[in-house]
This record gives structure tokens, C-alpha cells and sequence, in this order.
């Protein structure tokens, strides 16, 4: 199921991606940063989980000029903040 699905299924919901190494691609990370403009088009808070490798290719294919994407070293810390900010 597309990710775009997932968003409009459950909106405003907030989004939590988990990447681990083994997702820590140039594919992997332009899904995420298209999820993560659909989601400030949608006005959906979204965040990500990550290994360091996929923070570096996050942080380095951002787009700028949307608001910054949230991103986690762990995943629980994602999943509280993701929770509080719905809130």
C-alpha cells in the first residue's frame, strides 16, 4: 500500500516512519521525503525514526523550503512525540 494511502487513510493522524540500515537508500529516503511533502500539503504532523546513515541522507535531500522534517534516533522517542504533539 502506497504510503500516500496510509496518510489519507488515517489524517490528521500523525505519521511515524521507521528506517533501520538496511533502509537507509536513496529510494527509501525520496519515499520519505515525498510522504513528508504530502503530509505538509495535508498539514500532517510526520516524523522519522532512523539509523544514523538514513538522518545523513534525510538531512542532506530536505527540502527546504517546507517546514523541517522531524526527525528520531529511537523509535519511542518518535512514537511520544508524535503522540503529545496530536494532543
Amino acid at each position: 500500500m502506497p504510503i500516500s494511502s496510509i496518510v489519507h487513510a488515517h489524517n490528521p493522524a500523525p505519521v511515524v516512519i521507521v528506517l533501520d540500515d538496511e533502509a537507509a537508500t536513496s529510494a527509501s529516503v525520496s519515499a520519505v521525503l515525498r510522504a513528508h511533502g504530502l503530509c505538509c500539503d495535508l498539514g500532517t504532523l510526520m516524523s522519522v525514526a532512523h539509523s544514523a546513515p538514513a538522518r545523513r541522507l534525510l538531512e542532506a535531500n530536505a527540502d527546504t523550503s517546507r517546514p523541517h522534517l522531524v526527525i528520531h534516533a529511537r523509535i519511542d522517542i518518535a512514537i511520544s512525540a508524535a503522540c503529545a504533539a496530536a494532543t
